[in-house]
Order: C-alpha cells, then sequence, then structure tokens
C-alpha cells in the first residue's frame, strides 16, 4: 500500500491553532516591554538635560530657557516623546517630557517632569516612582 507523504489538513490547522494562541499572549507582552523601554529613555533624557542647565548655568548665572542653548533638540529621547523646558528663570527650571506618536498609547506614563529641585513627576495611570524606573 502506498501511502502519501506530507501534512493533513488537521495537522496543519491544529499548527495555526497554537501559533495563534502563542502570538496572542506573546505580541501584547512585547508591546509593553517596548513602552517601558521607551518611558526610560524619556527619563534618561530629562536627567541629562538637568545636567546640561547645571553646567549652563554655573557658566551664565541663569538656567536656559530653550534646548538649543543647551545643545539639544525636543527629539532628545528620540521619536517617542517630546521634550521641552517648561519654565525656566535665573533661580529654577522645569523640563517637561510629553508622549507622541504610538507611545501616547501607554496609558501608564503619558507624561513626565523634572524640577530643579529634583522632584520627578508623571501624569497617567501609573505612579510617579513607577514611571521612573522604581519598583
Amino acid at each position: 500500500m502506498n501511502r502519501a507523504r506530507g501534512f493533513s489538513m488537521i495537522e496543519l490547522m491544529i499548527v495555526l491553532v497554537i501559533i495563534s494562541i502563542l502570538a496572542a499572549i506573546a505580541i501584547p507582552s512585547y508591546r509593553q516591554y517596548m513602552l517601558k523601554g521607551h518611558r526610560s529613555e524619556a527619563t534618561r533624557a530629562l536627567q541629562d538635560i538637568a545636567s546640561r542647565q547645571e553646567n549652563y548655568y554655573f557658566s551664565n548665572n541663569e538656567y536656559a530657557d530653550n534646548l538649543g542653548d543647551l545643545g539639544a533638540t525636543s527629539s532628545i529621547a528620540g521619536s517617542y516623546y517630546t521634550i521641552a523646558i517648561a519654565s525656566a528663570s535665573s533661580t529654577d527650571y522645569e523640563i517637561t517630557a510629553a508622549a507622541r506618536g504610538t507611545q501616547t498609547q501607554d496609558g501608564a506614563c503619558t507624561a513626565f517632569a523634572l524640577h530643579r529641585s529634583g522632584a520627578k513627576g508623571s501624569s497617567g495611570s501609573g505612579a510617579t516612582e513607577i514611571c521612573w524606573g522604581g519598583h
């Protein structure tokens, strides 16, 4: 008796179902992982700008009110957050990062703020310490 070689339709359907289940689990997990990674880029950029502000202050006895004076652009955090100096005076500043593009889907942490005093803030459903890389 000569039997045909290959896969049956049932076997192929079982494989497709298994792959679909794995994809349904893996893709959302991967997406969350990527959103968290972009958050760390934003917080790193804010800390970098704060360091640049302090260097600028030592040279000019005031804080910069635009990123250009610090040698940075609003895309210093990549294409997922827009960095800006929300306020600046001769004695104080606050830097913000606002989500843009696909990062706006991150409901936990959509915006960050860093004050000269070191106070950190965030908006979204996540706690500030979670958004800034804590617990």
